[in-house]
């Protein structure tokens, strides 16, 4: 089912450097359902849908989605100023 959620929280991770000329820097990501998945204690899996350049700076998505607890789930992405707290997105949300 689609859902939307919210950026809760934002902090930074490590700088990683790949070779000698490339210096990455990402950013934890927390994000809180404004639906009712993940209240149930039901195991329930989140993908992130939209803003479609959201989905762009995951560096490594899990493919059945991110683990769903309590109506949280957290992702890291490569920095950019447009993930601020308070930020929209749409996620679909599978429980079994």
């Amino acid at each position: 089912m689609e859902e939307k959620a919210v950026v809760s929280t934002v902090g930074p991770l490590p700088r990683r450097s790949v070779g000698e000329s490339l210096d990455l820097e990402f950013v934890h990501v927390g994000f809180r359902s404004l639906g009712t998945a993940g209240d149930g204690g039901k195991a329930c899996k989140a993908v992130i849908k939209e803003p479609a350049w959201l989905c762009t700076l995951q560096p490594s998505a899990p493919l059945d989605g991110y683990l769903l607890e309590a109506g949280k789930f957290s992702a890291s992405f490569a920095k950019d100023d447009r993930i601020t707290p308070g930020l929209q997105v749409t996620i679909v949300v599978t429980c079994s």
